[in-house]
């Protein structure tokens, strides 16, 4: 068996330049790390600080009556409003519109149909190719569930156009059956 030499005594060697440079890379690397360990920290402690918050407002209740007042005046205004809407599209739209355009004749055209939900009525703008054709469009749509008290608001014969035609309003009351 051979002696074993160990020599314990530290000698003083000299560092080499890539020695050096990684020992500075390191000091960096451990440098920004801290660096982002202490904005994380910040960040962390921010939004727990928000979400305290945020629990505390959600658990008290209000104390301001003019914001709880405010706050009651916007849902009432909003539940009139659904509400409207619900009447209105509660109403038999199918049934005045099928009667306005069953009425169709090859003599009559219509411009516009205005429906007024709030008031019951309808306004019908059209154009017939005469008077007799008005005339009898008006006792036909007298004649439909639908509508009751139809009546011509006014009427002219357009000059301009070659064949004459008759433009009118007519306003009816729409009937709303249960």
């Amino acid at each position: 068996m051979h002696a074993l030499m160990l020599d314990y005594q530290i000698t003083h060697r000299t560092s080499t330049w890539s020695e050096k440079g990684l020992l500075l890379s390191g000091l960096a690397a451990l440098l920004l790390v801290g660096i982002h360990y202490l904005t994380v920290a910040a960040d962390i402690t921010e939004l727990e600080t928000e979400q305290a918050a945020v629990a505390h407002t959600a658990k008290s209740p209000v104390t301001d009556t003019r914001l709880a007042s405010l706050t009651a005046q916007q849902l009432r205004a909003e539940i009139n409003q659904a509400n409207t809407v619900l009447v209105r599209l509660g109403l038999p739209w199918e049934a005045l519109f099928r009667d306005i355009e069953s009425s169709q004749r090859s003599r009559v055209a219509l411009l516009s149909i205005e429906p007024n939900a709030d008031k019951h009525t309808v306004k019908i703008t059209g154009e017939a190719k005469d008077l007799a054709a008005m005339l009898s469009y008006i006792q036909f749509l007298q004649q439909k569930e639908s509508l009751s008290g139809v009546y011509l608001q006014n009427h002219h014969v357009e000059q301009r156009v070659a064949e004459k035609p008759v433009r009118f309003t007519l306003n009816s009351t729409w009937v709303i059956k249960p």
